[in-house]
């Protein structure tokens, strides 16, 4: 079994339709865009990690001007758009849910389940040495973020059942504060609960987050946190508030070494 680990986080991909453009940005394009640089890295990496915000029919440029209403078909027809790219990768896909997501759709189309259901995406997997905790922090019509008690208690089995594996977390919602004002208003509320789960494990390497649409690196109790980049428009603070700009698509590398993790923003 190898103490290495390298996979690849992406996240915020907001898919509507192909050719829908949210905030000038085609968002369909660019998650096309960085699938093909994920399939053309060399190693491959082991697997790749969405993380939130697949789709985005909620803010439409048509539902936004209430030309017609939202519909679940709408969001079922947001994921298999989503779903025919990201089923080019050729490595294995993982996905955590963001508040623009919504599970049933999601379970339906994506995971193929005949009878989908609103509980909570939430699971772990081995990779090699290393396992990563997807977690759930959707709580829908809702922008911040919000861990459940009964998650919270699945995650403390699940760390202390692998008290000696180096473990990765997954979520959406950054938690931590990244130093954007109204970004950091809308984060994980209760980011101080998970936190004292992390702590009281005390076997858990980094927590990947998304959400913010802008590049972070930090820590918490000594334990690295990174905010990932969208894979369409990035966001930036003014003085007269919050603006995003069509940068180019991006996406995060992840490397595990012993419980060393570095990592680094690439732009495609």
């Amino acid at each position: 079994m190898t103490d290495s680990l390298s996979f690849i986080h992406f996240s915020d991909t907001h898919i509507v339709r192909p050719g829908v453009r949210l905030r000038d940005v085609d968002t369909y394009e660019t998650l096309t865009r960085v699938v093909e640089a994920v399939n053309r890295l060399s190693p491959p990496p082991a697997f790749v990690v969405v993380g939130g915000d697949l789709v985005s029919p909620d803010v439409d440029p048509e539902v936004k001007a209430k030309t017609r209403d939202l519909t679940v078909r709408d969001y079922e027809a947001a994921y298999e758009a989503f779903q025919s790219l990201v089923r080019r990768l050729t490595m294995p896909v993982h996905f955590a849910m963001g508040n623009h997501d919504r599970r049933v759709p999601f379970r339906r189309v994506v995971l193929a389940e005949s009878q989908p259901t609103d509980r909570p995406y939430h699971y772990a997997f081995a990779a090699g040495r290393y396992r990563v905790c997807i977690l759930d922090s959707l709580e829908p019509h809702r922008d911040d973020g919000y861990l459940r008690p009964p998650q919270l208690a699945w995650l403390r089995r699940e760390l202390t059942q692998h008290a000696d594996v180096p473990t990765i977390l997954v979520v959406h919602h950054q938690a931590v504060p990244v130093g954007v004002g109204v970004l950091d208003q809308i984060m994980l509320t209760n980011a101080a609960d998970l936190w004292q789960v992390v702590r009281e494990a005390g076997n858990v390497c980094a927590v990947l987050c998304g959400h913010v649409h802008l590049a972070y690196e930090g820590k918490r109790d000594g334990i690295p946190v990174f905010a990932t980049p969208s894979t369409c428009f990035q966001f930036y603070e003014t003085s007269g508030g919050l603006k995003s700009t069509p940068a180019a698509p991006m996406l995060r590398t992840v490397t595990c070494r012993g419980r060393e993790v570095t990592s680094t923003v690439i732009s495609v």
